[in-house]
Protein backbone atom coordinates (compact mmCIF):
# COMPACT_ATOMS: atom_id res chain seq x y z
CA UNK A 1 0.00 0.00 0.00
CA UNK A 2 1.43 3.35 -1.05
CA UNK A 3 1.66 5.77 1.86
CA UNK A 4 -0.12 9.13 1.36
CA UNK A 5 1.92 12.11 0.27
CA UNK A 6 2.84 14.63 2.97
CA UNK A 7 0.19 17.05 1.67
CA UNK A 8 -2.51 14.36 1.70
CA UNK A 9 -1.47 13.24 5.19
CA UNK A 10 -1.70 16.85 6.37
CA UNK A 11 -5.15 17.16 4.80
CA UNK A 12 -6.26 14.01 6.64
CA UNK A 13 -5.00 15.42 9.93
CA UNK A 14 -6.79 18.70 9.29
CA UNK A 15 -9.99 16.87 8.42
CA UNK A 16 -9.76 14.99 11.72
CA UNK A 17 -9.20 18.27 13.59
CA UNK A 18 -12.17 19.89 11.88
CA UNK A 19 -14.34 16.88 12.61
CA UNK A 20 -13.29 16.95 16.26
CA UNK A 21 -14.29 20.61 16.56
CA UNK A 22 -17.68 19.83 15.06
CA UNK A 23 -18.07 16.90 17.46
CA UNK A 24 -17.49 18.98 20.57
CA UNK A 25 -20.05 21.47 19.25
CA UNK A 26 -22.80 18.89 18.80
CA UNK A 27 -24.59 20.50 21.77
CA UNK A 28 -24.60 24.20 22.71
CA UNK A 29 -22.39 25.21 19.75
CA UNK A 30 -20.27 28.34 19.78
CA UNK A 31 -18.02 30.14 17.32
CA UNK A 32 -15.54 27.24 17.24
CA UNK A 33 -18.15 25.32 15.23
CA UNK A 34 -17.51 27.72 12.34
CA UNK A 35 -13.77 27.09 12.60
CA UNK A 36 -14.36 23.33 12.63
CA UNK A 37 -16.61 23.47 9.57
CA UNK A 38 -14.11 25.66 7.71
CA UNK A 39 -11.17 23.38 8.49
CA UNK A 40 -13.10 20.25 7.52
CA UNK A 41 -14.34 21.71 4.23
CA UNK A 42 -10.88 22.93 3.25
CA UNK A 43 -9.36 19.55 4.14
CA UNK A 44 -11.96 17.58 2.15
CA UNK A 45 -11.58 19.86 -0.87
CA UNK A 46 -7.81 19.43 -0.65
CA UNK A 47 -8.17 15.64 -0.51
CA UNK A 48 -10.31 15.66 -3.65
CA UNK A 49 -8.18 18.14 -5.58
CA UNK A 50 -5.04 17.30 -7.48
CA UNK A 51 -1.76 18.03 -5.82
CA UNK A 52 -0.38 21.46 -6.57
CA UNK A 53 1.99 23.84 -4.86
CA UNK A 54 -0.92 26.16 -4.08
CA UNK A 55 -2.83 23.36 -2.37
CA UNK A 56 0.25 22.40 -0.37
CA UNK A 57 0.90 25.96 0.78
CA UNK A 58 -2.75 26.48 1.67
CA UNK A 59 -2.79 23.36 3.84
CA UNK A 60 0.44 24.38 5.52
CA UNK A 61 -0.95 27.87 6.28
CA UNK A 62 -4.09 26.34 7.78
CA UNK A 63 -2.00 23.94 9.88
CA UNK A 64 0.10 26.86 11.16
CA UNK A 65 -3.10 28.74 12.09
CA UNK A 66 -4.34 25.76 14.08
CA UNK A 67 -0.97 25.39 15.79
CA UNK A 68 -1.04 29.08 16.75
CA UNK A 69 -4.57 28.66 18.12
CA UNK A 70 -3.49 25.54 20.00
CA UNK A 71 -0.53 27.36 21.53
CA UNK A 72 -2.72 30.30 22.47
CA UNK A 73 -5.26 27.92 23.96
CA UNK A 74 -2.62 26.32 26.17
CA UNK A 75 -1.26 29.70 27.30
CA UNK A 76 -4.70 31.21 28.01
CA UNK A 77 -5.87 28.19 30.01
CA UNK A 78 -2.63 28.09 31.99
CA UNK A 79 -2.54 31.82 32.80
CA UNK A 80 -6.26 31.93 33.50
CA UNK A 81 -5.97 29.07 35.96
CA UNK A 82 -3.20 30.95 37.77
CA UNK A 83 -5.31 34.13 37.87
CA UNK A 84 -8.38 32.24 39.08
CA UNK A 85 -6.42 30.64 41.92
CA UNK A 86 -4.99 34.02 42.91
CA UNK A 87 -8.46 35.58 42.92
CA UNK A 88 -9.88 32.71 44.93
CA UNK A 89 -7.02 32.93 47.40
CA UNK A 90 -7.61 36.67 47.83
CA UNK A 91 -11.39 37.02 48.10
CA UNK A 92 -13.05 33.62 47.70
CA UNK A 93 -12.72 30.18 49.18
CA UNK A 94 -14.05 26.92 47.84
CA UNK A 95 -16.44 24.90 50.00
CA UNK A 96 -17.44 21.24 50.02
CA UNK A 97 -21.10 21.88 49.23
CA UNK A 98 -21.60 20.74 45.59
CA UNK A 99 -24.20 23.42 44.86
CA UNK A 100 -22.73 26.44 46.66
CA UNK A 101 -19.16 25.59 45.54
CA UNK A 102 -17.54 28.78 46.90
CA UNK A 103 -18.15 31.77 49.14
CA UNK A 104 -16.48 35.04 50.07
CA UNK A 105 -13.92 35.01 52.82
CA UNK A 106 -14.70 36.87 56.05
CA UNK A 107 -12.99 40.16 56.94
CA UNK A 108 -11.46 40.48 53.49
CA UNK A 109 -10.95 43.58 51.38
CA UNK A 110 -13.35 43.71 48.45
CA UNK A 111 -12.87 46.73 46.20
CA UNK A 112 -14.02 49.75 48.20
CA UNK A 113 -15.47 47.62 50.99
CA UNK A 114 -14.66 44.74 53.30
CA UNK A 115 -16.63 41.60 53.97
CA UNK A 116 -17.92 41.19 57.50
CA UNK A 117 -17.06 38.39 59.93
CA UNK A 118 -19.54 36.12 58.13
CA UNK A 119 -18.15 36.71 54.64
CA UNK A 120 -20.97 39.05 53.60
CA UNK A 121 -20.52 42.34 51.74
CA UNK A 122 -22.40 44.01 54.56
CA UNK A 123 -22.00 45.63 57.93
CA UNK A 124 -21.73 43.58 61.12
CA UNK A 125 -24.66 41.19 61.48
CA UNK A 126 -25.83 38.87 64.24
CA UNK A 127 -28.06 35.81 63.71
CA UNK A 128 -30.28 36.68 66.69
CA UNK A 129 -33.04 39.00 65.48
CA UNK A 130 -33.80 41.96 67.76
CA UNK A 131 -37.47 42.27 68.77
CA UNK A 132 -39.63 44.20 66.33
CA UNK A 133 -37.10 43.93 63.49
CA UNK A 134 -38.09 43.25 59.90
CA UNK A 135 -35.44 41.08 58.28
CA UNK A 136 -34.97 40.67 54.54
CA UNK A 137 -32.62 38.11 52.99
CA UNK A 138 -31.19 39.72 49.86
CA UNK A 139 -29.79 37.23 47.35
CA UNK A 140 -27.77 38.02 44.25
CA UNK A 141 -24.54 37.82 42.30
CA UNK A 142 -22.02 40.56 41.49
CA UNK A 143 -24.77 43.18 41.16
CA UNK A 144 -25.83 42.81 44.78
CA UNK A 145 -22.25 41.90 45.63
CA UNK A 146 -20.71 44.84 43.75
CA UNK A 147 -17.48 45.55 45.62
CA UNK A 148 -17.35 49.08 44.17
CA UNK A 149 -20.68 49.87 45.88
CA UNK A 150 -20.42 48.19 49.28
CA UNK A 151 -22.89 50.58 50.94
CA UNK A 152 -24.82 51.70 47.87
CA UNK A 153 -25.89 48.41 46.32
CA UNK A 154 -29.59 47.51 46.01
CA UNK A 155 -29.57 45.50 49.26
CA UNK A 156 -28.16 48.37 51.31
CA UNK A 157 -30.44 50.88 49.59
CA UNK A 158 -33.47 48.65 50.21
CA UNK A 159 -32.74 48.65 53.94
CA UNK A 160 -32.84 52.45 54.00
CA UNK A 161 -36.03 52.64 51.90
CA UNK A 162 -37.90 50.05 53.97
CA UNK A 163 -36.80 51.60 57.25
CA UNK A 164 -38.15 54.97 56.13
CA UNK A 165 -41.40 53.36 54.94
CA UNK A 166 -41.74 51.69 58.35
CA UNK A 167 -41.37 54.99 60.17
CA UNK A 168 -37.87 54.22 61.39
CA UNK A 169 -38.73 50.84 62.88
CA UNK A 170 -35.78 48.40 63.01
CA UNK A 171 -35.17 46.99 59.54
CA UNK A 172 -32.33 44.81 58.30
CA UNK A 173 -31.67 43.81 54.71
CA UNK A 174 -28.93 41.20 54.89
CA UNK A 175 -26.77 40.97 51.79
CA UNK A 176 -26.00 37.35 50.91
CA UNK A 177 -24.96 38.24 47.34
CA UNK A 178 -21.74 36.71 46.03
CA UNK A 179 -20.09 37.59 42.70
CA UNK A 180 -20.61 34.88 40.12
CA UNK A 181 -23.49 33.09 41.82
CA UNK A 182 -26.26 31.70 39.66
CA UNK A 183 -29.88 31.25 40.80
CA UNK A 184 -29.26 27.76 42.13
CA UNK A 185 -26.31 28.94 44.23
CA UNK A 186 -28.37 31.86 45.52
CA UNK A 187 -31.08 29.42 46.60
CA UNK A 188 -28.47 27.32 48.35
CA UNK A 189 -27.13 30.41 50.14
CA UNK A 190 -30.68 31.01 51.37
CA UNK A 191 -30.87 27.45 52.71
CA UNK A 192 -27.41 27.30 54.24
CA UNK A 193 -26.74 30.85 55.37
CA UNK A 194 -29.80 33.08 55.43
CA UNK A 195 -31.96 30.55 57.25
CA UNK A 196 -29.93 31.07 60.45
CA UNK A 197 -31.10 34.72 60.48
CA UNK A 198 -34.84 33.86 60.36
CA UNK A 199 -35.71 36.29 57.53
CA UNK A 200 -39.24 37.64 57.16
CA UNK A 201 -38.88 38.38 53.43
CA UNK A 202 -36.70 37.09 50.59
CA UNK A 203 -35.54 39.35 47.74
CA UNK A 204 -33.71 37.97 44.71
CA UNK A 205 -31.69 40.39 42.57
CA UNK A 206 -31.82 38.57 39.25
CA UNK A 207 -29.31 39.36 36.50
CA UNK A 208 -29.48 37.92 32.98
CA UNK A 209 -26.32 35.84 33.43
CA UNK A 210 -27.75 34.15 36.54
CA UNK A 211 -28.83 31.24 34.34
CA UNK A 212 -25.22 30.29 33.70
CA UNK A 213 -24.75 26.68 34.87
CA UNK A 214 -20.96 26.50 35.09
CA UNK A 215 -18.62 27.74 37.77
CA UNK A 216 -18.62 31.51 37.40
CA UNK A 217 -16.12 32.52 40.05
CA UNK A 218 -14.01 35.31 38.56
CA UNK A 219 -11.83 34.48 35.57
CA UNK A 220 -14.11 31.78 34.18
CA UNK A 221 -13.72 31.82 30.39
CA UNK A 222 -16.62 30.59 28.25
CA UNK A 223 -16.28 28.90 24.89
CA UNK A 224 -15.09 25.52 23.71
CA UNK A 225 -11.79 27.13 22.64
CA UNK A 226 -10.93 29.82 25.18
CA UNK A 227 -8.27 31.59 23.09
CA UNK A 228 -10.47 31.79 20.01
CA UNK A 229 -13.37 32.98 22.14
CA UNK A 230 -11.23 35.79 23.59
CA UNK A 231 -10.31 36.93 20.08
CA UNK A 232 -13.90 36.66 18.90
CA UNK A 233 -15.27 38.50 21.96
CA UNK A 234 -12.69 41.26 21.69
CA UNK A 235 -13.50 41.86 18.02
CA UNK A 236 -17.23 41.80 18.75
CA UNK A 237 -16.96 44.36 21.58
CA UNK A 238 -14.72 46.56 19.43
CA UNK A 239 -17.31 46.41 16.64
CA UNK A 240 -20.07 47.25 19.14
CA UNK A 241 -18.16 50.30 20.34
CA UNK A 242 -17.61 51.40 16.73
CA UNK A 243 -21.02 50.62 15.22
CA UNK A 244 -23.29 50.72 18.26
CA UNK A 245 -26.56 48.84 18.68
CA UNK A 246 -26.43 47.05 15.31
CA UNK A 247 -23.90 44.74 17.00
CA UNK A 248 -24.83 42.47 19.91
CA UNK A 249 -21.95 42.87 22.40
CA UNK A 250 -22.80 39.42 23.79
CA UNK A 251 -22.78 37.75 20.40
CA UNK A 252 -26.12 35.99 20.79
CA UNK A 253 -24.91 34.06 23.83
CA UNK A 254 -27.89 35.02 25.99
CA UNK A 255 -30.37 33.61 23.51
CA UNK A 256 -28.47 30.33 23.46
CA UNK A 257 -28.22 30.32 27.25
CA UNK A 258 -31.95 30.73 27.80
CA UNK A 259 -32.77 28.13 25.15
CA UNK A 260 -30.65 25.57 27.00
CA UNK A 261 -32.60 23.26 29.35
CA UNK A 262 -29.41 22.83 31.37
CA UNK A 263 -29.43 26.56 32.11
CA UNK A 264 -33.13 27.43 32.28
CA UNK A 265 -34.53 24.28 33.86
CA UNK A 266 -31.40 23.15 35.67
CA UNK A 267 -30.45 26.52 37.16
CA UNK A 268 -33.22 29.13 37.03
CA UNK A 269 -36.31 26.97 37.53
CA UNK A 270 -34.52 24.62 39.91
CA UNK A 271 -33.26 27.57 41.96
CA UNK A 272 -36.69 29.18 42.13
CA UNK A 273 -38.15 25.80 43.13
CA UNK A 274 -35.82 25.66 46.12
CA UNK A 275 -36.56 29.25 47.11
CA UNK A 276 -40.27 28.46 46.84
CA UNK A 277 -39.93 25.43 49.12
CA UNK A 278 -38.00 27.51 51.67
CA UNK A 279 -40.50 30.36 51.58
CA UNK A 280 -43.63 28.20 51.70
CA UNK A 281 -42.37 26.34 54.75
CA UNK A 282 -41.99 29.65 56.57
CA UNK A 283 -44.84 31.62 54.89
CA UNK A 284 -42.41 34.26 53.57
CA UNK A 285 -43.09 36.69 50.74
CA UNK A 286 -40.54 36.59 47.92
CA UNK A 287 -39.74 39.28 45.35
CA UNK A 288 -37.63 38.63 42.25
CA UNK A 289 -36.30 41.83 40.68
CA UNK A 290 -34.88 41.41 37.17
CA UNK A 291 -32.06 43.79 36.29
CA UNK A 292 -31.82 44.58 32.58
CA UNK A 293 -28.77 44.99 30.41
CA UNK A 294 -27.93 48.68 30.34
CA UNK A 295 -27.74 49.24 26.59
CA UNK A 296 -28.66 52.29 24.52
CA UNK A 297 -30.96 50.27 22.27
CA UNK A 298 -31.76 46.89 23.85
CA UNK A 299 -32.07 44.00 21.43
CA UNK A 300 -35.29 42.02 21.08
CA UNK A 301 -33.63 38.78 22.26
CA UNK A 302 -32.48 40.54 25.44
CA UNK A 303 -35.84 42.17 26.09
CA UNK A 304 -37.58 38.80 25.80
CA UNK A 305 -35.62 37.43 28.77
CA UNK A 306 -36.96 39.89 31.35
CA UNK A 307 -40.68 38.98 31.10
CA UNK A 308 -39.75 35.30 30.84
CA UNK A 309 -38.05 35.43 34.24
CA UNK A 310 -40.82 37.59 35.73
CA UNK A 311 -43.46 35.11 34.53
CA UNK A 312 -41.51 32.21 36.03
CA UNK A 313 -41.21 34.07 39.33
CA UNK A 314 -44.95 34.71 39.33
CA UNK A 315 -45.64 31.07 38.49
CA UNK A 316 -43.80 30.22 41.72
CA UNK A 317 -46.05 32.61 43.64
CA UNK A 318 -43.45 35.38 43.90
CA UNK A 319 -43.60 39.08 43.16
CA UNK A 320 -41.91 39.50 39.78
CA UNK A 321 -40.43 42.86 38.81
CA UNK A 322 -39.06 43.87 35.43
CA UNK A 323 -36.87 46.76 36.56
CA UNK A 324 -36.53 48.00 32.98
CA UNK A 325 -40.21 48.93 33.22
CA UNK A 326 -40.86 49.71 36.88
CA UNK A 327 -37.58 51.42 37.82
CA UNK A 328 -35.76 52.65 34.72
CA UNK A 329 -38.38 53.39 32.06
CA UNK A 330 -38.11 57.18 32.40
CA UNK A 331 -34.42 57.32 33.25
CA UNK A 332 -31.76 58.30 30.69
CA UNK A 333 -29.17 55.59 30.26
CA UNK A 334 -26.30 57.93 31.07
CA UNK A 335 -27.74 58.45 34.56
CA UNK A 336 -27.62 54.72 35.29
CA UNK A 337 -24.13 53.87 34.08
CA UNK A 338 -20.81 53.90 35.87
CA UNK A 339 -17.96 55.78 34.16
CA UNK A 340 -16.81 52.39 32.81
CA UNK A 341 -20.18 52.05 30.99
CA UNK A 342 -20.51 48.52 32.33
CA UNK A 343 -23.69 47.09 30.78
CA UNK A 344 -24.36 44.67 33.68
CA UNK A 345 -23.27 46.52 36.84
CA UNK A 346 -25.05 49.92 37.11
CA UNK A 347 -24.24 52.86 39.33
CA UNK A 348 -25.52 53.72 42.82
CA UNK A 349 -28.45 55.74 41.45
CA UNK A 350 -29.67 52.71 39.49
CA UNK A 351 -29.39 50.58 42.63
CA UNK A 352 -31.40 53.14 44.59
CA UNK A 353 -34.15 53.17 41.95
CA UNK A 354 -34.24 49.37 42.03
CA UNK A 355 -34.57 49.40 45.82
CA UNK A 356 -37.45 51.87 45.65
CA UNK A 357 -39.27 49.72 43.07
CA UNK A 358 -38.76 46.56 45.15
CA UNK A 359 -40.00 48.28 48.31
CA UNK A 360 -43.09 49.64 46.53
CA UNK A 361 -43.99 46.20 45.20
CA UNK A 362 -43.38 44.44 48.52
CA UNK A 363 -45.41 46.89 50.57
CA UNK A 364 -48.23 47.01 48.03
CA UNK A 365 -48.54 43.21 48.10
CA UNK A 366 -47.86 42.88 51.84
CA UNK A 367 -48.88 46.09 53.66
CA UNK A 368 -48.59 44.22 56.96
CA UNK A 369 -44.80 44.54 56.62
CA UNK A 370 -45.05 48.23 57.53
CA UNK A 371 -46.09 47.47 61.09
CA UNK A 372 -44.49 44.06 61.52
Amino acid sequence: MTPPSPARALALCLAAAGGALLWINRSEPDESQILGAFVLIVAVVALLARETALRKHGLEALAVLLLVLAGGEWAVRRENAIAARAYADRLMRFVDDPVLRYEMKPATSCGEGTTNALGMLDGPREPTKPPGTLRVACLGDSVGGDCSLPRDNACAALERVLRDARGGRPTEVLNFSVPGYNTLQEARALELKASAFAPDVVVVLYVVNDAYPDLAISHYLPGKLKFQHLIYSGLRVAAWRLFGPVIDPLGGQLGQLYASPRAWDGVVVAGLDRIQAFAQERALPVAVAVFPLFLELPRAEHLAIYPKVVAEAQRHGFIGLNLAEVAYASEPLAGLLKPSRDIIHPNAHAHALAAEAIARALLAAHPELVDR
